[in-house]
């Protein structure tokens, strides 16, 4: 079994001096601790389209990086497709040679996570684009597999939170348990470049991550808003619910030490106290449950 704390990484390069280059960039990437949840990462190299061909089947790699411009390949958006096929879901990142907007843009429409122009490769955005790549390709496989998922993060969507916690609130309401709802709030993350927005999506991935491992069983997660996350919590106090999204947002915060002025908000309410629920979910989250609630827990 492959050690999840190991990266695997596939580079198809045929240029010695590009490769080099490459090499060096992923070196100083793990001296750095660039890998974010990967302690190290594990570098398969291949300068033939037949040979990378080949790796992909015989074995399963969490990242691609591929340039398009190989002695055997045909031409790039072939050379790309071949690839695509043979991954396995990984996802492929393109090293371009030149930069070109029409076949970045087909590239991308085709399903490359991303096109990075060789002469501009830095080890901060190498580490960004793959990490960001994998996470997003497992984000959208998860939602593809359900479609109460939302796409960014793997957790329910705002209208996935809604249809499961009526369902959730029908069976707590039936046992006589106390619900809670708990809301947790990123505010001040900076979006104003594209690194800004890359690095606050892996972000919101990381929060959703932690919320899911962190709060205790049954409770149920979801994204109901931009930067927002809910959680039903089922059998605790106020005072214990409160300890409990108080110890995430304290995790979360420590995300947030390269974000000069963020900040994490969080609140906590009885279920079903629908007027503050509104307020604190998503508009059309609270409409969804309004009837049920209101038939339900009347008098």
């Amino acid at each position: 079994m492959a050690d999840s704390k190991i990266l695997d990484l596939l580079v198809i390069e045929d240029d010695l001096e590009d490769e080099q280059l490459l090499c060096e960039a992923l070196i100083e990437i793990e001296e750095k601790r660039l890998w974010g949840n990967w302690h190290s990462a594990t570098v398969v190299y291949a300068d033939h389209l037949a040979d990378a061909l080949d790796c992909l089947r015989r074995g399963r790699f969490d990242a691609v990086l591929l340039n398009l411009s190989l002695p055997d390949g045909s031409a790039a958006m072939e050379t790309f497709l071949e690839t695509e096929a043979c991954a396995h879901g990984a996802p492929v990142v393109i090293l371009a040679d030149e930069e070109d907007e029409s076949l970045a843009h087909r590239l991308i429409h085709e399903g490359a996570e991303d096109v990075l122009l060789k002469r501009e490769l830095e080890c901060g955005l190498l580490a960004r684009s793959v990490r960001y790549s994998i996470e997003r390709r497992r984000r959208n496989q998860a939602s593809e597999i359900s479609p109460l998922a939302d796409s960014g993060t793997g957790a329910l969507s705002c209208q996935g939170f809604a249809t499961v916690a009526y369902h959730y609130s029908e069976l707590a309401f039936s046992l006589d348990v106390d619900l809670h709802l708990v809301t947790l709030d990123i505010r001040g993350v900076p979006a104003r470049t594209s690194e800004d927005r890359e690095a606050s999506e892996l972000l919101l991935m990381r929060v959703a991550d932690l919320l899911q491992e962190c709060m205790r069983p049954p409770a149920l997660v979801g994204r109901v808003g931009k930067t927002r996350f809910a959680a039903i919590l089922a059998g605790l106090t106020a005072e214990e619910a409160e300890a409990e999204i108080a110890r995430a947002a304290a995790r979360v915060g420590g995300f947030l030490d390269n974000s000069p002025g963020a900040d994490v908000e969080t609140s906590v309410t009885h279920f079903p106290d629908l007027d503050r629920m509104e307020t604190l979910l998503a508009e059309q989250s609270a409409a969804d449950l309004r009837p049920f609630v209101e038939t339900r827990y009347a008098g």
